[in-house]
């Protein structure tokens, strides 16, 4: 009998550490960020890889944006070297600003860098139909349309929403 109350107050003293370890993950006041955009897709086809563009303002460099860039793949590992935006007729090349960092999430490998580009990128490509990045990797160049027959992908108006 007091083995059996013995082992029902060691539970009663789990019980609290779970509630704060739940809280405390749940709760990390550092990760906001209120310049941060939305995370948004380029224009892809369904068995297209596709990328996810986060644009991330900064209140101290008005007139800069930093482009998260990420690619997720089950079988290949990429490692991204530069960034090209271009309508065909003018292009803009970014390099990256460090080394691609690669991890392993949900069973797929996610290739991630970044490149720095001014706040008024988009308004070199103002009347064009056609609006693409490409994405110099190792593994080739990943061309992706940001604007295709002036439907805009979701990621556009990030680009665009900073620069008034």
């Amino acid at each position: 009998v007091f083995s059996r109350i013995l082992n029902m107050i060691k539970n009663f003293f789990y019980i609290p550490f779970i509630i704060l370890m739940i809280t405390g993950c749940t709760s990390n006041p550092n990760d906001t960020n209120p310049n941060l955009g939305t995370r948004g897709l380029l224009i892809c086809e369904t068995n297209e890889i596709c990328p996810i563009v986060t644009v991330v303002w900064n209140e101290t460099h008005k007139d800069i944006l930093k482009v998260n860039l990420s690619l997720s793949s089950v079988y290949k590992k990429y490692n991204i070297e530069k960034v090209v935006f271009s309508n065909d007729i003018k292009n803009l090349s970014f390099n990256v600003i460090g080394p691609t960092e690669i991890d392993f999430i949900f069973k797929a490998n996610r290739s991630r860098n970044s490149i720095i580009v001014p706040i008024n990128m988009m308004t070199e490509f103002q009347g064009s139909q056609n609006v693409f990045m490409k994405i110099y990797t190792d593994q080739g160049v990943i061309k992706r349309y940001i604007v295709k027959d002036n439907v805009k992908a979701p990621v556009f108006e990030d680009f665009t929403k900073y620069y008034k």
